[in-house]
């Protein structure tokens, strides 16, 4: 029976003619072969499925032909048939992922000095080069340097950084780009018609996105989409396979996006991830799309479309170019930030949410010292600030705010508290501090009627607010000795006490609606995490991103929140950490272990314990201002201390 053979196997490039891309690389080599100035020694560097392999055998053909023309192979010959058939003694094809010792690169200077069996040159392949240990890079260097005139070496490697300097000064080097989209789908479009399918251009495209510029990637997609079809490859065969956006979808996303619809986008975003979307190769398409608009708004010239139509471009008309560059960023930051990790999806859909502008009107109930209550309704434009670089996890940097009563933050000064403020959501004012001052912990009530959380839709697009609305307030940290300490007194009946507790506060039928709406909208921000521990009044929550954590403490830090939070709880201490801290911690608490050095359980004090966290705060406050005050009384723009 005959061997099936893989698609991008039974496609692979015989000649020049059928590479796609790399135009620029192919000149120069036929022009080579052609002037009969071929190099000794080549090394050809770039991604996966780019043609390396391919075109160094192309080379180690052509090389050999007695028939060469233009610098292209006769493909007659019998060096061109052994070639073709993969059976000629003078081509040597050797993995140095598998055979990357001293010995192997030995046994090729041994045999170097034999003459050719068919041809005029021995070809030296030597795939993944960069695996070779060190030893045998100096073993390979002084061949390099001088081999046999008879000899050609085509070094080929995915990671150009690893080859020693030494190898690199005696190669030609070749870097090899991702393929280009045309490029790719003309060859993927060519495939296609030789296996009697048609495929649609929309198919084409996004299969570009996908393989990244491989197209042994792309090769492999089209040849599982070729078993799930049988004569007409389409858009939904696709999405059967790999679950992808179409154009379509891409469109409507951005279209919701900049038309402030965050249910819409929330609601596609859960589905697309409980479907296994690639989020990564979903951001880039974004970006692709929004360049094209914005390209086309300043030069309004259609060339430059393609992806998107002219009819596609309907819809962004009315929106303005600023508007496109902040999605721009935000998909950007998203996509550098989380590329390849598993908090891709959650991190993309924040920074898409904090773009919105969504005017909102909210009815707010402020107590005073005196207890006197004063409604104010107004109409707030909710504008995020854009999230600066020096966001980073350990850092906070916020003024002391009075904490509103469940998600919102009302500053204040001291001869405000007298007067009605103006209320302003999710923008901050500067809070002026003297030796007087100190944060106020006081309560402030936000009508409960006004913010319904029915379902749990409506608790994510909620909960995805507070995060964005906490995401640079100043907060306490949680210690890894506070942990350590909990861990040594754990108790596995507390903590699924506490579980089945945090289950039911976010139960849901089968309609999607919250069987417990006030208790879910109570503990909210308590909805990513999960319980990893609980000692005798401790409990140790975890979630996958720093952004959750930032979220709740911020929350537990307010008196009014948290003594609401402890009516379902006696005075239990919730510590949150993120994924990375818990690592850091599994390591520290195992090492202790070993090393009989953990410490004996103390039960923390549960008011003396958020007494320290708010002095801390207040220290660093002041820590702030101290050091503004040098900046500006010695004029340096940036000023750091450090411990």
């Amino acid at each position: 029976m005959e061997q099936n053979k893989a698609i991008y196997r039974k496609y692979r490039p015989s000649n020049f003619g059928d590479i796609a891309g790399h135009q620029n690389v192919v000149e120069i080599l036929k022009n080579e072969l052609k002037n009969n100035k071929i190099s000794h020694s080549f090394l050809f560097a770039g991604q996966r499925g780019t043609g390396k392999t391919s075109i160094a055998r192309i080379i180690a053909k052509s090389v050999n032909c007695v028939n060469l023309s233009e610098g292209l192979a006769c493909e007659s010959c019998e060096s061109c048939v052994a070639s073709n058939e993969q059976r000629n003694p003078d081509i040597i094809e050797m993995d140095a992922a598998s055979n990357n010792g001293v010995d192997e690169i030995r046994e090729i200077k041994n045999n170097i000095n034999s003459l050719p069996f068919i041809g005029k040159y021995k070809i030296y392949i030597i795939d993944e080069v960069h695996m070779l240990t060190k030893a045998a890079f100096n073993a390979l260097l002084k061949t390099l340097e001088e081999p046999p005139v008879h000899a050609i070496f085509i070094l080929a490697t995915t990671e150009y950084a690893k080859i020693p300097a030494t190898i690199l000064s005696r190669c030609q080097i070749f870097n090899f780009k991702k393929i280009d989209r045309i490029s790719l789908m003309n060859r993927l479009n060519f495939i296609c018609e030789k296996e009697g399918y048609k495929i649609d251009k929309a198919v084409l495209e996004e299969i570009a996105i996908i393989s990244e510029g491989s197209l042994r990637d792309a090769s492999n997609v089209i040849e599982q989409l070729m078993t799930v079809t049988s004569e007409n490859i389409t858009i939904e065969d696709l999405k059967s396979v790999f679950y992808v956006a179409t154009k379509t979808e891409k469109i409507k996303i951005l279209n919701n996006i900049l038309n402030n619809e965050p249910a819409t986008i929330i609601n596609y975003f859960e589905k697309a991830n409980n479907q296994g979307m690639d989020f990564d190769v979903f951001t880039l398409s974004l970006i692709e799309i929004v360049k094209e608009i914005i390209e086309f708004k300043f030069t309004k010239d259609s060339t430059v479309l393609n992806i998107l139509e002219e009819a596609d471009l309907v819809n962004f008309s009315h929106i303005e170019v600023k508007s496109l560059f902040e999605v721009a960023d935000n998909l950007s930051d998203a996509y550098a930030k989380t590329k390849g990790t598993s908090i891709n999806f959650n991190y993309l859909l924040i920074s898409l949410l904090k773009t919105l502008k969504n005017p909102k009107e909210y009815k707010i109930e402020l107590k005073d010292q005196n207890s006197e209550t004063v409604e104010i309704k107004e109409q707030i434009n909710v504008i995020p600030e854009s999230i600066t670089e020096t966001a980073k996890k350990e850092v906070y940097k916020e003024t002391v705010k009075t904490q509103v009563k469940e998600e919102f933050i009302v500053e204040q000064t001291v001869e405000q508290i007298n007067v009605i403020p103006e209320v302003v959501n999710n923008i901050d004012q500067e809070k002026t501090y003297n030796e007087q001052d100190k944060p106020n912990f006081g309560e402030i009530k936000i009508n409960e009627d006004n913010f319904e959380i029915k379902t749990l839709t409506n608790l994510k697009i909620q909960l995805n607010k507070n995060l964005v609305d906490n995401e640079h307030k100043k907060t306490y940290k949680v210690e890894i000795s506070e942990v350590i300490n909990l861990l040594v007194g754990a108790n596995k009946t507390k903590r699924e006490e506490i579980e089945n507790k945090f289950n039911s506060f976010f139960a849901i039928d089968e309609s999607d609606n919250l069987i417990n709406p006030i208790l879910a909208k109570k503990y909210i921000n308590f909805f990513n995490f999960k319980v990893i521990a609980a000692s005798q009044n401790e409990v140790l929550l975890r979630s996958e991103d720093f952004e959750n954590v930032n979220n709740l403490l911020v929350t537990l830090q307010n008196d009014g929140l948290r003594e609401e939070i402890q009516k379902e709880f006696n005075k239990i201490l919730f510590l949150p950490i993120d994924e990375a801290l818990w690592n850091e911690i599994k390591v520290s608490f195992k090492k202790l272990k070993e090393d009989n050095q953990l410490p004996t359980y103390q039960q923390i004090n549960y008011d003396s314990y958020f007494d320290a966290k708010k002095q801390s705060i207040v220290l660093s406050h002041f820590d702030d201002k101290t050091i503004e005050a040098a900046s500006r009384l010695f004029n340096i723009d940036e000023l750091e201390i450090e411990d």
